[in-house]
């Protein structure tokens, strides 16, 4: 959608249908599921060789939180269900860029339009829109 060709409550209307559709995500994770083979080190077992790529897959999930790399090792029976949540999740992050999108055209035609600007919201209050008048 583009501003100088969208009404706003078009863009109101899709700013609701985002949200709606975000509030209604089933549960997601953040991270990445990878593959990882490892070698044991027994000098006779098949993964001492060059071409074997060794024990595995384990599968762990990584994610980065406050700058440092977390992995969880996931059992075999759930990997199929924790890489769905990291797709989930990569959706919910689409969604949300969407969403910052549609919220930046809103500003912008209310900001070409001050009429339009009705309800603000009041920074350090309850929460929830309210006039300044």
């Amino acid at each position: 959608m583009r501003p100088d060709s969208t009404t706003l409550v078009e863009l109101e209307q899709e700013r609701e249908r985002l949200k709606r559709e975000i509030s209604e995500l089933p549960d997601m994770r953040q991270g990445s599921l990878t593959p990882v083979y490892r070698k044991c080190g027994k000098p006779s077992c098949h993964c001492a060789r060059d071409e074997d790529p060794g024990h595995g897959p384990v599968y762990l999930l990584t994610r980065s939180v406050n700058k440092k790399t977390i992995a969880r090792n996931i059992p075999p029976q759930a990997v199929e269900t924790v890489r769905e949540q990291v797709a989930i999740f990569h959706h919910y992050q689409e969604l949300s860029r969407k969403l910052v999108e549609v919220s930046i055209q809103i500003c912008d035609l209310k900001l070409k339009n001050p009429a339009l600007q009705l309800n603000p919201w009041v920074p350090g209050g309850s929460g929830k829109f309210a006039s300044v008048w």
